[in-house]
C-alpha cells in the first residue's frame, strides 16, 4: 500500500489561466470520484504521478500521490498553461518535506535532507517537539523554519553564483 504525499500547489498566471487551471483540475476531481482513479490531464503522458483527492479551492491545488511528489507533472502542466507554480509536498513516512517552484522556465527544488531531521526530537514527557531548546506542539513548525533556512542558503548561493 502507497504512503500518501500531500501536495499544495499555488498556480500563478493570469485570471484566463488560472480559470482554465480551475476548469481542468474540478473535471479531474469529478472524473476521480466517478471512477475512483487517480488522474492526469489528458496532455499530460506521464506513467506515473497521477493526482488523488483532488480539490481546487481559491486558486489552490491540493492533492495527493503515490509516495512522492510529482513535481514534473507540475512543470508539463506549468508549461502547457504558460503558467508559474510554488509546490509545496510532504510525506513524513519516508522523511520527504520540500518546496518547487518553476517561474519563467526557471526551476527550483528545495527539500529537507535526514541531517535536517535529526536535529528535532519528540518529548514524550512534554508531548512536545524540542528544536533548539524551544518545544514545538506542532511538527510543521520546526519543519518550516529548516526549509526557509535552506532556502535562504540556495539564494544566498545562486546570488553569489556558488555550486
Amino acid at each position: 500500500m502507497a504512503n500518501w504525499c500531500n501536495n499544495r500547489i499555488e498556480f500563478k498566471g493570469s485570471i484566463a489561466q488560472l480559470s482554465e487551471l480551475a476548469e481542468l483540475f474540478s473535471g479531474m476531481a469529478e472524473k476521480e470520484k466517478s471512477t475512483g482513479a487517480g488522474q492526469l490531464p489528458g496532455f499530460v503522458t506521464a506513467e506515473t504521478g497521477y493526482l488523488f483527492d483532488i480539490r481546487w479551492e481559491k486558486d489552490v491545488l491540493y492533492y495527493e500521490t503515490r509516495w512522492v511528489p510529482n513535481i514534473s507533472v507540475m512543470k508539463h502542466i506549468a508549461i502547457y498553461t504558460d503558467t508559474s507554480f510554488i509546490m509545496q509536498y510532504c510525506e513524513m513516512g519516508n522523511l520527504i518535506y520540500g518546496e518547487a517552484s518553476f517561474d519563467d522556465g526557471k526551476f527550483s527544488d528545495i527539500v529537507l535532507e535526514i541531517e535536517d531531521f535529526d536535529q528535532y526530537c519528540y518529548s514524550f514527557d512534554t508531548e512536545t517537539y524540542l528544536f533548539e531548546g524551544m518545544e514545538y506542539e506542532i511538527l510543521d513548525e520546526i519543519l518550516d523554519i529548516l526549509l526557509e533556512r535552506k532556502t535562504a542558503v540556495a539564494l544566498l548561493k545562486v546570488e553569489n553564483n556558488i555550486n
